[in-house]
């Protein structure tokens, strides 16, 4: 119930609702159902429906990316690990993803074999967590005209609590104002305890708004020098034309100067993850989801020109069950 008084509760249904109706209508322009996976002809089904992350990753320079590796998981993860090199910690998730579901942290043997309890035969990407000091995410696009631009730019807040000397650990979490952290589970993941004053503990490392992140807007950031930062990675990748970029870098400064990692893609499903920053008005949020669609229907239209085939109305409808099954069972 708290959700319904959350801002981004609010912005993220103005953006779906909104998307739905753009869906829609475009449908009806393109007289296709699947008229989206045009945007990126190298990603299944634009990598907007059940796209699998094993596919895309190998897309993207590898000199951007942590080590990574696709894992089904056969009871045999420790070989897994040690024969591709991995060293704790190290990022698990599945290879069909959906706004963060299923990420997870494994910082020792103990938590990889938690997070597999009950899943054999599924299939995980892992990678080496990366330890840097900054998270953004960067809505990249290339159009019809040969221009590109990045229509969104954020930085992802862990959540962090602050001792004041004294209440414990687990009554801080308890009283951080974030709609989405999932308290329980993490002082499942703390070890109570009282802080010293001003000592700042981030309860999680995972930089998603429905785990309880804080998204702040960087739109000012935006510029000719971010744009070529990114291009050092995307100038030597082919059809992937629209997708969000979750990145780790030491500053500001290093990403504009193309010194960051790629930890995360999202093709055609990506949201200007602005909208999500507490200044943004919930009026302004309308404007920006339009202007989403519109450079996504840009896109769609160069590929189109170029020959794109568009795939069936029935292989679409296939991969919308299987995203659904998916969100189902979530927590299974």
């Amino acid at each position: 119930m708290t959700h319904l008084f959350d801002q981004g509760f609010w912005k993220s249904t103005i953006f779906y609702r909104q998307s739905v109706l753009y869906y829609w209508l475009l449908s009806a322009w393109y007289r296709s159902f699947t008229w989206y996976a045009a945007v990126n002809p190298a990603i299944p089904h634009g990598g907007m429906l059940d796209e699998h992350k094993s596919d895309i990753y190998p897309l993207l320079p590898a000199e951007f990316l942590p080590l990574t590796r696709k894992y089904i998981h056969d009871g045999q993860h420790l070989a897994f690990l040690e024969a591709h090199g991995f060293e704790f910690p190290v990022v698990i998730k599945p290879d069909i993803g959906l706004k963060g579901i299923g990420v997870d942290i494994c910082d020792d043997v103990a938590d990889l074999e938690r997070y597999l309890e009950g899943k054999d035969n599924c299939a995980f990407i892992i990678q080496s967590y990366i330890d840097r000091a900054k998270e953004f995410s960067i809505l990249y696009y290339r159009n019809l005209n040969g221009s590109k631009g990045i229509s969104s730019f954020i930085e992802k807040k862990y959540p962090v609590v602050v001792g004041d000397g004294q209440r414990s650990l687990h009554q801080l979490i308890d009283g951080h104002n974030h709609s989405y952290l999932d308290k329980n589970k993490a002082k499942e993941a703390h070890r109570d305890r009282v802080p010293t004053p001003g000592e700042k503990i981030v309860i999680h490392r995972i930089g998603n708004y429905a785990r309880g992140s804080t998204f702040i807007s960087l739109q000012h950031e935006a510029d000719e020098a971010l744009l070529q930062g990114i291009d050092v990675c995307m100038q030597d990748v082919r059809d992937i034309d629209f997708c969000r970029l979750d990145v780790k870098a030491e500053n500001m400064e290093a990403l504009k100067q193309g010194k960051y990692t790629i930890i995360e893609v999202n093709g055609g499903k990506s949201e200007p993850l602005h909208i999500y920053d507490k200044n943004t008005g919930i009026f302004e949020t309308f404007g920006i989801v339009h202007k989403h669609w519109m450079i996504y229907k840009g896109i769609v239209d160069y590929h189109l020109a170029k020959g794109y085939r568009l795939m069936s109305t029935a292989e679409g409808v296939r991969a919308l069950r299987n995203i659904k099954r998916i969100v189902k069972n979530k927590d299974k």
